[in-house]
């Protein structure tokens, strides 16, 4: 037990923002090693990767030793860890990689710290560049040690811009605005979002929400100009394609009917919905981990949310869950802690894991 915090302590130490991961890298590779991991090493993002065990099949343990900016001092009370990264995602990282260190098994572990989670997911997407013959792989987030995440929503970021030839505000109505027709819009798009909801079930929406807007340029001229940024949620079942090709249709209707108005939508590369079969080997493994070291039946959750399983899922095609210790909805607070009885019973269950993956394989 005393190794195992004494990895989280000495991490949650380490300031670690996204795009600032060196010396947390360093950490966790030199730790490795003296854990006994073999091939341990980084990569061109930074990443910290090591390997246990051998054969097949082979599982992926994947967290991200990145945070949001902001210090905040590390202390322990009473059963309580406190620390950014303590909830996102440091304890998960660590309860996977102290796991890992006590698994010598017919099965081939890697463990794989990326870097930029909180960002562009540059760790991940090179870790996947870099090739694997994964059969699976489980994502570090909190959530619990009772609670497997079997599914995130997915995400487009639309971008809409609108162009009119602005005028004097005293005789408004003779010069359309840009900001208006930025809200018209979007309370259409917001009409096309009622359409795709599903009473009390968050996961199964459609949301859309407008998270940025500037327009106008004098308090007395009608705006010439509008860009509102979208952050549009994506449920499983839709695929972005459908739902951009939604959004776009409603601004050509909109451009169509008003003549004059210049209206352009563009779209950031989307992260497609993901949802990992129950039956699944690695879910299987983990019902029977958390039953039989918890002695609890585990809890499947859905995150409305996306991750670097979202990532993985759709560019490896590979079965991806979501596990690890905390409070998710401490992440990305000032009162980030984790427990540390969650936290070794979720080592407990990572071992349970590791054990079980290679018996069902070879059982199949």
């Amino acid at each position: 037990m005393q190794e195992e915090l004494e990895l989280l302590l000495d991490s949650l130490e380490v300031y670690s923002p996204s795009t600032k991961e060196g010396a947390m890298s360093a950490l966790l590779q030199d730790r490795m090693r003296r854990l006994g991991f073999r091939n341990v090493r980084t990569d061109e993002a930074g990443n910290a990767i090591g390997e246990v065990g051998s054969g097949r099949p082979h599982l992926l343990l994947c967290g991200h030793m990145d945070t949001i900016p902001g210090r905040l001092p590390v202390r322990r009370e009473g059963d309580r860890i406190y620390g950014r990264g303590a909830a996102d995602a440091k304890s998960p990282m660590c309860a996977m990689i102290s796991a890992a260190s006590q698994f010598d098994g017919p099965l081939h572990v890697t463990v794989a710290c990326v870097t930029r989670e909180e960002g562009d997911s540059l760790g991940v997407n090179t870790l996947i560049d870099a090739g694997g013959d994964y059969d699976a792989a489980v994502f570090g987030e909190p959530g619990g040690a009772q609670r497997l995440a079997v599914g995130y929503r997915g995400r487009i970021e639309a971008r809409l811009t609108v162009g009119t030839p602005g005028g004097h505000a005293a005789s408004s109505w003779l010069h359309p605005s840009a900001v208006d027709h930025a809200l018209q819009v979007f309370s259409r798009m917001k009409a096309y979002e009622r359409r795709k909801q599903v009473d009390d079930d968050h996961f199964r929406s459609v949301n859309i929400s407008l998270t940025l807007i500037r327009g106008g340029s004098y308090s007395n001229v009608i705006p010439r100009r509008c860009a509102v940024t979208l952050d549009v949620r994506i449920p499983p079942g839709l695929s972005a394609h459908d739902v951009k090709s939604e959004l776009t249709a409603i601004v050509e209707n909109h451009a169509h009917r008003s003549p004059g108005v210049a209206l352009k939508l563009a779209f950031v590369e989307p992260t497609e919905p993901y949802e990992a079969p129950t039956d699944s080997l690695v879910v299987r493994t983990f019902q029977r981990s958390i039953l039989m070291n918890l002695k609890t039946r585990p809890i499947f959750t859905h995150k409305t949310g996306t991750g670097d399983m979202n990532t993985m899922a759709e560019r490896m095609g590979i079965p991806c869950v979501t596990y690890g210790p905390g409070d998710s909805k401490l992440e990305h607070t000032d009162g980030e802690f984790v427990e540390v009885s969650d936290y070794l019973n979720s080592i407990s269950v990572l071992k349970g894991v590791l054990g079980e993956f290679g018996k069902l394989s070879s059982a199949r």
